[in-house]
């Protein structure tokens, strides 16, 4: 059987091993994503509606002050694909092709794709905390490099609580609790 070789970025946690919450991530893609690694304090205003210098979300774009501060490995210079907040909340954004925010609804603050892990990071403790806060925002869709935001996310919070959040035909699916550990980029999870 010859070898195939395969663009699969995965995601692993280990949370029960009572010394500490670990998680480790791989980053299969087909060109560098130009990462840094980036510091970011507590106080940080951001506009979730700004694709660096380009307005992509133009009606009722979600703006906030960073409550926490974080470290996160960019992509591309325009969003965050790593990263972790100082209460010890990780997020971590995957590759979906079945990924579908749905349309554009401007009654709800909008925040593009690339910013959603850090809109979490910024505002979030826990994973519950976290999930609470995208009640009231929408995640919309856009594109950098001409690639669009067709991502999952993962997160995890200090105590090993873990969520991996989707949006598959314009509806959120969350699959919650400590033993969702592995996650890569395609299917969807369940």
């Amino acid at each position: 059987v010859p070898i195939q070789y395969a663009n699969a970025c995965s995601r692993i946690l280990w949370n029960d091993n009572k010394l500490a919450v670990v998680v480790g991530r791989t980053m299969d893609w087909p060109e560098s994503t130009e990462p840094i690694l980036t510091v970011f304090p507590r106080g940080v205003k951001r506009n979730g509606g700004r694709l660096g210098h380009d307005v992509v979300v133009k009606d009722n774009a979600l703006a906030w002050t960073a409550k926490y501060g974080s470290l996160v490995t960019t992509i591309y210079g325009v969003g965050t694909a790593d990263g972790l907040n100082e209460r010890g909340l990780g997020a971590h954004m995957l590759f979906l092709n079945a990924a579908d925010f749905g349309p554009r609804d401007p009654s709800k603050p909008g925040i593009h794709g690339g910013l959603w892990a850090k809109y979490l990071l910024d505002n979030a403790a826990t994973v519950n905390e976290a999930l609470a806060l995208l009640d009231n925002v929408q995640i919309v869709m856009t594109e950098a490099r001409g690639t669009k935001t067709t991502v999952h996310l993962a997160i995890e919070d200090a105590s090993g609580d873990s969520a991996i959040i989707e949006y598959v035909g314009g509806k959120r699916v969350v699959h919650h609790g400590r033993e969702f550990k592995l996650m890569t980029n395609d299917p969807t999870y369940d």
